[in-house]
């Protein structure tokens, strides 16, 4: 039996029912400003990404050193891959703000068809590509140190680079 009563039916209708992309940039813009206030503050950052390591769940990954992506080491074997674990602080503010959106998608998720369920990550990727997005444009990543070359991306396991930097890119070109 769900817990939520009246589950919206796709991604566009949950995350409207839910205001993911605003709670997600939210906890994004206030995990940057814990970062940058943290053990971590004079460290300079070289990626950032949010990685939907096992969809719904998601982590915050950053990487330290700026030569991997001219090594090709990409995706990195991230230096901080789940940061929520290394600043319990920002691990907190996700668990308090984000367990009703993951507790919800899980029941949608779990009462999908396979055809619903490709729609619903294709959604939800895309939202965190629109929220990255958004992140770089209003500057929340000036809170953290950052390489020069700062890269950022949304990534599964296993995901293709090239294709994940080809929609994000996407994203952007729709932003401006």
């Amino acid at each position: 039996m769900p817990q939520t009563p009246d589950l919206p039916p796709d991604w566009h209708a949950f995350e409207t029912a839910y205001d993911v992309e605003a709670t997600w940039f939210r906890l994004a813009s206030a995990s940057l400003a814990v970062l940058g206030a943290s053990p971590f503050k004079d460290q300079a950052f070289s990626a950032f990404a949010f990685n939907a390591v096992s969809f719904p769940s998601l982590s915050l990954s950053f990487d330290t050193d700026p030569d991997n992506r001219q090594r090709d080491d990409y995706p990195p074997d991230w230096s901080n891959e789940c940061m929520e674990d290394d600043v319990p602080e920002i691990g907190q503010l996700w668990e308090a703000g984000h367990a009703r959106i993951e507790g919800a998608l899980r029941e949608l998720i779990d009462a999908a068809d396979d055809e619903l369920l490709c729609a619903i990550e294709e959604g939800y990727l895309h939202s965190l590509r629109k929220t990255m997005v958004r992140l770089e444009a209003s500057q929340a990543f000036e809170q953290i140190k950052t390489c020069t070359r700062f890269w950022t991306v949304v990534t599964q396991v296993d995901a293709d680079t090239d294709e994940e930097e080809r929609l994000l890119e996407q994203v952007r070109l729709m932003h401006d």
